[in-house]
Order: structure tokens, then sequence, then C-alpha cells
């Protein structure tokens, strides 16, 4: 599913009331609205997901929310950019907080984070151990994106390419049964690389034009588009 990015200035327009300051504009004096933390110790992450990478702790204090995806907000703290679950902000207009569009480098900058995992047969997690299909499809459901289950699925999920038109973030799949069939997927990166969730490495990045990979290739599909 694709996701559009809501844009607007409301610089101007009117006022709200900040958290024991003075009222200020919206989005004018500095990108974002005003929040706070209402918690200790919260985990501020790289990504909209509680298996991302912590960047910063925050111990109840002011911040600036610049986005949501989903069920998390994207703030600004001190010189800090990333990603915290909303149930822990207190922030006026909610309604009025533009969806972060996704974008193929946060679709691989997220996957790369996982280099190593465990490959699982019919896995999901992607601390403890995923498959193919898994690995992609939990990916994207970080950024609000749903894909199906297994690949021959996610092999409709999205618009067909040519492979010399393929780009960062989308996806490949291949026949490696040898069958007729979709069997596996992986995440496009860029330069004829793809990371994906192989039987005997885990979570790799291989070369789409190994003999191997080369050979049972069937397909490309972008989602982001």
């Amino acid at each position: 599913m694709r996701r559009v990015l809501l844009g607007f200035c409301l610089a101007g327009l009117f006022t709200i009331p900040t958290y024991g300051q003075e009222q200020q504009r919206i989005f004018s004096d500095a990108l974002g609205l005003a929040g706070i933390v209402n918690s200790k110790s919260v985990n501020v992450r790289t990504h909209p997901n509680l298996n991302a990478g912590i960047v910063a702790k925050v111990n109840k204090d002011d911040i600036r929310v610049l986005g949501k995806s989903d069920s998390w907000y994207q703030i600004s703290y001190k010189d800090e950019i990333g990603w915290i679950y909303q149930d822990y902000v207190e922030v006026a207009y909610a309604d009025l907080i533009p969806i972060v569009a996704t974008s193929p480098q946060d679709i691989v900058s997220y996957g790369l984070t996982f280099l190593g995992t465990p490959y699982v047969w019919g896995g999901t997690s992607l601390s403890n151990g995923v498959d193919c299909s898994g690995f992609t499809q939990q990916i994207y459901d970080t950024f609000d994106i749903e894909l199906s289950r297994v690949s021959y699925n996610q092999a409709n999920d999205g618009l067909t390419i040519e492979k010399d038109e393929l780009q960062m973030g989308d996806l490949v799949f291949f026949d490696t049964g040898n069958n007729g069939t979709i069997s596996h997927v992986g995440i496009y990166i860029n330069d004829d690389n793809f990371i994906h969730s192989d039987m005997t490495n885990g979570v790799t990045i291989s070369d789409l034009n190994s003999s191997y990979y080369s050979e049972n290739y069937v397909k490309g599909v972008r989602i982001l588009y």
C-alpha cells in the first residue's frame, strides 16, 4: 500500500499553547509541533519499530514532533532525530501532524541493520529469525506498508518492472526450486546487490548477477511508486 506525504503550511494561521511557555505559532519558529515526553527513560529509535536501534533516551523533556508513521512519532530532540512511540508523547493538535513519506533509502537502511539475523523457516521476527518473505514483510511493515506473507503473493503486491529498471527498495523474486514457481524474495539495494534472508547465511547481501541468482531470477516489483 502506498502512502502519501501530507504537506501544508500552517505558520501564521493560528497559535497553540505550549507546555509552560507562551503561545507560539504552529511550525513557525521551529519545524514541527511542541510536545513533551510524559515518562522517564523513553527510548528514541532510529526507525518506527521496537527492533530498531536506540539513538537517545528522553526523560520527561520537551521535544519537537516532526511527523508520524502508524503509532510512532518522528521527533527532534537536542541534536537527534528519531522515533518514539506516540503513547509517551503529549502534543496538542496531533491530527495535524503529517505522515512521514517512506523513501527507498529508509527501507534499505533499516533492512541493513539486521544483517546476520538467523534464517528461520516461517519466521517473522527480525530479532529471533525470519525467512525470506518474513524479512521483506516485516521491513516494509515497520513503515506501515502491508505486504502479503509469502513470496509468490508478494510478487503481486506492486508494479512489475524490468530488471534493468531496478531501483533501491524494489523487491526481487526468484524461482530457487526450479519448478516455475516464485520461492524467494529480497530487497534490491543498488549496484546489482540485494539483501535477503538466506537459508545458509540468514540475512545477508548477495549479488544479483551471480550465476545462481541470475539463472533463477524471475521479476522485480516496485512497492514505493
